[in-house]
């Protein structure tokens, strides 16, 4: 069993005071997180399962070092774990056919499905196009997602619906002018249209990131007609929501929202952009939630046909300002589970279902908050090569995990954590990050 100390304290009572309490969580046995996944990703730092300080983990993943009694209770920690750690624990299930629920983006106007479709990485063209059957009309691609957008074009030429009834947004890696406008016309080629509903620049976490080139390019995208509308995609939102708003360029921001990442460090960020009239793509919805795709540790690629995707995206879109969701899947059975958030409510169930993943998870999956930001001595950026392990391990694809860590500057990707002693990085989240860093540059450097 792991015992997880909680810090209980009562600030209607003696908000000075507290006592520790123990919860053991669930049995290693009985769940996907193996302990045989455990004890193989310790063994390589040569340390034990990592130690959880005394802290209070709140709805969406949050951690609070000031917690009450309160909130102890309504979080669900006292959950009845034996009924809740089966990796097929249905988490709700509905007779009624799927419905979809379309929702305005921003002010942009386009009236876009609750749940759009991530065309990541070798999509499935039976899936995509059983989506553009079932009336998913928003779908997210990318340059940089290899032939990504020539596969979604080859399912597009079926004619299943008309371009006008869907809206197609990708996105460009580059900072300069020429190169993002080229970038344009290279993407409108590949789709076989011409034009993109919402053209995105990829990855921008960083003012820096968008030089005021880049800005003149995105405008005379949308000037050109090529372009209705224009975006960035981030994982930072909070580092990026006030350039956004104050560049008066932008109508739509892409960023990471979810269960495990919680809402806490988003929210802040997500209401002033609601406020601003602007639209939020929500993504990363479901990694971390279909298991692990640990191959090298003896663990089989999990099932995303469990219902924790299904009961993450439902809590994703319990906040009305998120438009859509970009999942991606690769299986119509998959698909028609995950159309079910748009009409279903989240159920308590859900919520106990979504708690243990999270738990489950929580030593290993980052959840993007950027305490750790400059922390390293070495200048790792945490939580980026994090998150490049992530598309591993957490969504089985190791071309994009290697592909992204092979971007980091040459003096960043020779850095060895098996070389310091101890690591100077404590995650507020219970990640135990230098066995993480060590897994990555021994996966992908």
């Amino acid at each position: 069993m792991i015992t997880v100390l909680i810090q209980k304290t009562d600030p209607d009572t003696d908000p000075d005071k507290s006592e520790l309490g123990t919860l053991n969580r669930f049995s290693m046995t009985a769940t996907v997180f193996s302990s045989k996944v455990i004890g193989a990703a310790n063994r390589e730092s040569g340390q034990g399962i990592p130690r959880i300080d005394p802290i209070f983990f709140e709805k969406g993943g949050h951690v609070s070092l000031n917690p009450s009694r309160r909130q102890f209770l309504q979080a669900g920690l006292a959950l009845p774990a034996a009924s809740l750690v089966s990796p097929n624990f249905q988490g709700s299930a509905s007779t009624a056919p799927p419905k979809i629920v379309y929702r305005t983006l921003g002010k942009t106007g386009l009236k876009v499905s609750a749940m759009g479709y991530g065309i990541g990485f070798k999509p499935v063209p039976e899936v995509v196009a059983r989506a553009l059957e079932l009336g998913i009309n928003y779908f997210d691609t990318s340059r940089d997602y290899g032939d990504s957008e020539s596969i979604f074009a080859g399912v597009l030429k079926k004619g299943i619906v008309p371009r006008n009834k869907i809206h197609i947004a990708t996105k460009s890696p580059s900072r300069k002018k020429a190169d993002i406008l080229n970038d344009l016309d290279t993407s409108l080629k590949a789709l076989g249209t011409d034009y993109v509903d919402i053209w995105h620049l990829h990855a921008r976490d960083t003012p820096s990131a968008i030089p005021d080139e880049a800005l003149e390019a995105m405008a005379a995208c949308k000037k050109s007609g090529k372009a209705r509308f224009l975006g960035f995609s981030c994982h930072d939102p909070k580092n990026m929501v006030d350039f956004h708003i104050k560049s008066e360029v932008f109508d739509v921001m892409q960023t990471t929202y979810s269960w495990p990442i919680g809402s806490y460090y988003r929210d802040e960020a997500v209401k002033k952009l609601a406020a601003a009239g602007k639209g939020i793509i929500a993504m990363k919805v479901v990694v971390g939630l279909t298991g692990l795709h640990l191959k090298g540790f003896d663990n089989p690629p999990a099932s995303k046909e469990q219902e924790g995707p299904l009961a993450g995206i439902k809590w994703v879109l319990k906040n009305p300002a998120i438009g859509t969701t970009v999942p991606f899947m690769q299986k119509v059975s998959e698909l028609e589970m995950n159309i079910r958030a748009m009409s279903e409510d989240f159920t308590p169930a859900d919520e106990k279902l979504l708690y243990v993943m999270n738990e489950q998870i929580r030593p290993l999956y980052c959840r993007m908050c950027y305490e750790c930001k400059g922390e390293c001595p070495k200048g790792m950026p945490v939580t980026d090569v994090l998150r490049y392990l992530a598309y591993n391990d957490f969504a089985g694809n190791y071309h994009q995990a290697l592909a992204n860590f092979r971007n980091l500057p040459s003096e960043i990707r020779e850095v060895r954590c098996s070389d310091c002693s101890s690591c100077a990085i404590k995650c507020p989240n219970g990640v135990a990050v230098r066995d993480r860093l060590m897994r990555a540059q021994q996966l992908l450097a």
